[in-house]
């Protein structure tokens, strides 16, 4: 048993899926590429070493090639790649071109953020919903495949 969360790479890399105890990467998930905008979906070690058979999603999310232990072995058609890895759809995008810029400290921010979070306790509501919405990179497994 594990947890599921992201595990951030020197370079800009995301893994989004499952982790061991340790917050190392250690089973099925999504490998984004920041540079070449690409991503790799299938089981990893905790060297993200792919392990079996997945899927590479290109940068447009348009175009999939099966992998087996991380090498490509041929085009796949995408509702063949989503079929194979079992996500119910592609993978968010990400790249260096998609990522906001970073704006810095700014003290309106701070304040809408303090004030969303005074309202969610004062109204007894969860903690664990983020005032920036939804994060859209934890992959969309087909139902009874988490």
């Amino acid at each position: 048993p594990g947890f599921h969360g992201f595990y951030g790479l020197a370079g800009g890399d995301m893994f989004a899926g499952a982790l061991n105890v340790f917050g190392k990467p250690c089973g099925r998930g999504v490998l984004y590429r920041i540079e070449s905008g690409e991503c790799d979906v299938g089981i990893f070690d905790g060297d993200l070493q792919m392990l079996g058979r997945g899927a590479r999603f290109t940068r447009d999310r348009d175009e999939a090639v099966d992998l087996q232990d991380g090498q490509p072995r041929g085009a796949l058609a995408l509702d063949a790649a989503l079929q194979l890895v079992g996500l119910e759809k592609a993978p968010a995008v990400r790249h260096k071109g998609s990522l906001p810029t970073p704006t810095g400290y700014d003290k309106m921010r701070l304040h809408k953020t303090q004030a969303w979070y005074q309202y969610r306790a004062l109204a007894m509501l969860p903690m664990t919903d983020s005032n920036l919405g939804p994060h859209e990179f934890p992959p969309q497994w087909k139902a009874g495949q988490e």
